[in-house]
């Protein structure tokens, strides 16, 4: 074989190479979230604490988590509208991941002067390459003394 087409088929393999390994630049694959707990509608009190328990999984790598709980009546996400409902309770939080799969557990705990009604329990992840996934959960907060639906 002529040295110039060994050289130019060298150079070739190595350009293929070197592109199928920054998948990272092409992945447009959105990660995956699946929540054991809590159930969507589950209810609490005021003084509960939320066991958060997630897997969450990529095809090339993660990279952070964020949890959001807000009062959930009378709002969407679509419209961008939010009020503070008579201060109502909110937790956030913002975690790192590494790797491509990774188990979260987390106690969250819901202060006692919460205000009682619906609350939207959202969670999001975020891979390597900018790909992002979210649940969307509702929770209900209520007083010792309401009528268990």
């Amino acid at each position: 074989m002529n040295k110039t087409v060994f050289m130019f088929l060298a150079l070739l393999s190595a350009s293929v190479f070197f592109w199928s390994c920054s998948s990272d630049e092409t992945d447009t694959e959105k990660p995956v979230i699946e929540i054991s707990s809590p159930a969507d509608h589950a209810h609490f009190h005021p003084g509960d604490i939320i066991h958060f328990d997630a897997e969450f999984s990529d095809n090339v790598g993660l990279k952070q988590f964020k949890i959001d709980i807000h009062w959930g009546e009378g709002h969407d996400h679509k419209s961008g509208q939010h009020d503070d409902h008579g201060h109502a309770w909110s937790y956030e939080y913002i975690g790192e991941l590494y790797g491509r799969n990774k188990h979260i557990h987390m106690d969250i705990t819901i202060p006692e002067d919460a205000k009682h009604g619906e609350y939207h329990f959202l969670v999001f992840v975020t891979d390597k390459a900018g790909n992002e996934a979210f649940v969307a959960l509702e929770i209900e907060i209520e007083d010792d003394h309401d009528d268990h639906k």
